[in-house]
Formats: structure tokens, C-alpha cells, sequence
């Protein structure tokens, strides 16, 4: 058994580059500036894990309290408030363990491999940085790598997920990152706690403290305490201590005497009813349906959702609500015009588990003309992505086969016209003439596309008298389209408001 509070186990970078472990305790040292976990879902874990122990262990009770803490620094009381909630930071074999079901778990043994996604030589994708991440097979890991593994494990289950092998979509994280990497790591983690009371060592916050174990099949919002959110635990999982082995760790490298092999996992896990994350974006039907929380894909994410995700979005058939930690830090005065959003999570489809991962840029104030245009220019881009692959297949190139890829180019390629857009916005060009540089943008986009995939592609034949017509229907189709129409309003609006002033 060890203290998470007390045993260097967290493995961190320091401001002159050196990697080390730290204790929880240690947190506030200002010389220790970002985390150094071996797996790119193992550092967003890391993230959430630190994030939620904030919230529960020091949350401020209003903004100023927040604020003070900010220039202040996290000091002594840090340490103070750790102190009361030692008896669920213990990991190891004795029950209460961090994270781990208790006593009576009768499911099989698994590897360990098993509790890591795409532990077995698979691969992991990182979309952010248009690369693939690939893992050497996974059949030991030390106790320090295990408790990141844990929470990763439990925290990112899908929703009312029944099985340690769930195949469903799993709730996206999104948190604000400090544009200044220079920053102290615990004032990167300030950045997403919001006020809100303190959480108490019981199990309502913590369920591993309940004596009986887990055994209820559904835990609902009215059993728990708010903060439980942090710390659920859907899965029923126990590591194996009996069956430990000597060696180097699969994940860290790092030499151990206590490498853990094999876990138990029960077969039913148990199904979380709907309860708010501070950190999950959510969609809600215009219909009134319920909060679903948004659900990353391994394809990633475009800047379409970056309103959403940042500002929240009401469209036709859903709205988006950004996570609460950023919905209220965002635009607080130390972070204005110096964050930007980290989205990450799992793709649990098909049994396919995957990581992604998306930084979205840094926003400035938010502007009455950054939330009223933004939106109009994505959907915008909507109809013309889609007016695009359209126009293909009319020109008979059998766009089917190239269909997912003229889509994920379309919001590769124009994405930095957008951050054009918003930078245009932003800096105080009128709504009317930043949009139609940016229509302009799109059309050229299209215009030169198209002719791409058609009439310049000489690998393929197509009746060239149909291309041209589906070319110029393309045309005359981009400019009449709904988007257009309310384009050609604001500038009237403008114009107006002109000749009136």
C-alpha cells in the first residue's frame, strides 16, 4: 500500500526540463509546469484526476476566492486540505483501495492488458497532431502506472456501459489550457475548477469507501454527492497484489518489485444515470430530449464544433452546451485571451477503442459579433462541403468511394480560412465584409476542387459535357443557397445603419 498524498508517484517535468514524481502534497511547487504520463490517454487522465482532487479537496466557495488563488498560489492549505481525505487516497492490495471495487469480487483474472485501450500492440491516434501513436505490447505494469491506468479506465467508461469491454460511445473531455506553457501545472489545473463546496471522505463522493463493495446494478443522481461525478466508478475492477512480479514496467520502463499482471473484472458493471460532468460538453434535443453528453470520434474534430464547444450552439435540431468549467472560467479576467481548449476522450465504437485528441485555438473576448456571426459562417461551411461532394457524384467520378475524404480534406484544408474569419471578426472588421471574404473563400475552395477531382484528375474518365453542367449548377447553387440569402441581409443591415448614422 501507498499514500497518493505522500509517495512521489506522478510523474512531472519541471520548469528546467527534469522529470521526476511528485507526491499529491507537492502539487503546488510553481517549479513543477505539466505532466510527463508515458500515454497520451494516461496524461488526460492525469489532467481529470488532479482537476477533480482540486475541486473536491480545495474547491473555492465564490469567483473572488478563485481569484485570489490564482495570483496567491494554492501554499500551505493544499497539504491542510488533502489531510481529511487520506483514507480514499491508499492504493494497493488492502480494501479500501483507490479506485478498486472491495471485498468478494468473483470475476475471472484478465491481463492487464486488458485494462489499458489498445494496450496490445494497436494503435492509438492523435488527431491534433496528425499522427499514429503505436504501443509495444503491455503485459506488466508498475503500481504508479496502475492508478493512472484505473482512473482512466473508470473515468472514461461509456455511459450505462455493462461490461469491462463496453462498446459505446464515450463522453468527451474538454479543458482550458493556458496559452503560457511557462505556467505553474497547478495554475493549468485552476484554469478548469469552478467554486463550489467541498467534498467529504465518504462514499457518496468516493464509492471505493463503501464497506459493502458496489453491488447495486444503477447508481442515481439523488445516492451521491455532485462530486462523485470525479470519481465514478461504472466499472467493477480489483488488480491482482497476490501474482506480482519483478521487473521493468511495459508503460514507464521504470524497475519495479511489484508489477502488476492481471486484474478481475466482473462481467456487469454498474449503470451511472445521467449526471452533469463540469468538464463534458452536453447536446440537448430542441425537442426536449435529455442531456447527452458529446461523444468524440476518432476522425476528429473540425472547426464546425469549435463554437459549440466553446461558446454553446443552438441549431435547428439540438443545442450544445460547453462544459461548465469553461462556460464559467473562459471569460474570467486571467484568462481572457489566453486559452485555448483541449478535447480528448476515447472512441469506443465497434469495439475499435481509440484516442483522440483536438487543441482548439485560442479565442479572445467573445464579442456580441463573434457569437451571432460565428455560427451563420459554420453553417456556411456546412452547405458548401455539402453542395461539394454532391456536385462530384453529379458529375459522375463516383464520389461514394471518395466521399469521406473530400469531407475530412474539405475541414482540414479550410480551416485556417476560418481562423482568418474569426481573427477579421475579432479585430473589428464589420460581420458583413469579414463573411463575404469568407464566402469568397469557400467558393474558390470549391471552384478549384472540383475541377480537381474532375476535369484535372487524368486517372479518371467522365463525360465531360456532365461535369460542366454539374459545375455550373454548383455555382449558381452556392449563391442562392439559405446561408447566402441571410448574407445579402446583414449587408443590407449595414449598409443601412450607414446612410443613417
Amino acid at each position: 500500500m501507498f499514500s497518493l498524498i505522500d509517495t512521489p508517484w506522478l510523474p512531472v517535468v519541471g520548469a528546467d526540463g527534469h522529470r521526476t514524481r511528485i507526491a499529491l502534497r507537492q502539487l503546488a511547487d510553481d517549479h513543477v509546469i505539466d505532466l510527463a504520463c508515458p500515454r497520451p490517454d494516461l496524461q488526460g487522465a492525469a489532467w481529470q484526476l488532479l482537476i477533480g482532487l482540486l475541486q473536491t479537496a480545495y474547491s473555492p466557495p465564490d469567483d473572488q476566492s478563485w481569484e485570489d488563488i490564482w495570483h496567491r498560489g494554492l501554499d500551505k492549505g493544499w497539504a491542510k486540505a488533502l489531510t481529511p481525505l487520506a483514507p480514499a487516497l491508499w492504493f494497493g492490495a488492502k480494501k479500501p483501495s483507490f479506485m478498486q471495487f472491495g471485498e468478494g469480487l468473483k470475476g475471472k483474472a484478465r491481463p492487464i492488458a486488458d485494462l489499458l485501450v489498445n494496450a496490445s500492440g494497436d494503435q492509438s491516434l492523435t488527431f491534433n497532431r496528425q499522427h499514429v501513436l503505436t504501443h509495444d505490447p503491455v503485459e506488466m505494469i508498475c503500481p504508479h502506472c496502475a492508478v493512472l491506468a484505473l482512473y482512466a479506465r473508470q473515468s472514461h467508461a461509456p455511459s450505462g456501459c455493462r461490461s469491462v469491454h463496453a462498446s459505446a460511445p464515450a463522453a468527451m473531455t474538454t479543458l482550458l489550457t493556458l496559452q503560457d506553457h511557462r505556467q505553474p501545472l497547478w495554475r493549468k489545473l485552476w484554469a478548469n475548477v469552478i467554486p463550489g463546496v467541498h467534498g467529504h471522505c465518504v462514499s457518496e463522493v468516493f464509492p471505493w469507501l463503501a464497506s459493502s463493495g458496489l453491488h447495486d446494478e444503477s447508481v442515481t443522481p439523488e445516492s451521491t454527492a455532485p462530486l462523485q461525478s470525479f470519481w465514478e466508478m461504472p466499472l467493477r475492477i480489483a488488480l491482482d497484489f497476490a501474482h506480482t512480479q519483478t521487473g521493468h514496467c511495459d508503460l514507464c520502463g521504470e524497475t519495479s518489485e511489484h508489477l502488476l499482471t492481471h486484474f478481475h473484472g466482473d462481467v456487469h458493471a454498474v449503470r451511472h444515470e445521467h449526471r452533469g460532468h463540469p468538464l463534458t460538453p452536453y447536446r440537448q434535443s430542441t425537442r426536449d430530449g435529455p442531456l447527452l453528453p458529446v461523444a468524440g470520434q476518432l476522425q476528429g474534430l473540425a472547426y464546425r464544433e469549435w463554437p459549440g464547444l466553446v461558446l454553446g450552439e443552438q441549431g435547428d435540431d439540438y443545442h450544445t452546451l460547453p462544459a461548465r468549467a469553461v462556460q464559467l472560467n473562459h471569460q474570467r479576467d486571467p484568462l481572457r485571451c489566453k486559452v485555448g481548449l483541449w478535447c480528448f476522450g476515447y472512441d469506443m465504437a465497434e469495439g475499435k477503442g481509440g484516442w483522440y485528441e483536438h487543441h482548439i485555438p485560442t479565442w479572445g473576448d467573445v464579442t456580441p459579433a463573434i457569437r451571432n456571426y460565428l455560427p451563420l459562417a459554420v453553417q456556411m461551411a456546412d452547405d458548401a462541403q455539402s453542395l461539394l461532394r454532391q456536385s462530384v457524384h453529379a458529375a459522375g467520378v463516383g464520389a461514394d468511394k471518395h466521399c469521406s475524404t473530400i469531407d475530412m480534406t474539405f475541414w482540414q484544408e479550410t480551416e485556417q480560412f476560418f481562423k482568418r474569419l474569426y481573427d477579421a471578426i475579432a479585430g473589428g472588421m464589420s460581420a458583413a465584409e469579414a463573411l463575404r471574404a469568407w464566402q469568397n473563400q469557400l467558393y474558390l475552395y470549391l471552384i478549384g476542387t472540383f475541377d480537381r477531382l474532375t476535369f484535372g484528375n487524368p486517372d479518371l474518365r467522365c463525360d465531360l459535357s456532365l461535369a460542366a453542367t454539374a459545375r455550373s449548377n454548383m455555382v449558381n447553387r452556392f449563391f442562392s443557397q439559405k446561408t447566402a440569402v441571410q448574407l445579402e441581409k446583414i449587408q443590407s443591415q449595414e449598409a443601412l445603419a450607414v446612410v443613417n448614422s
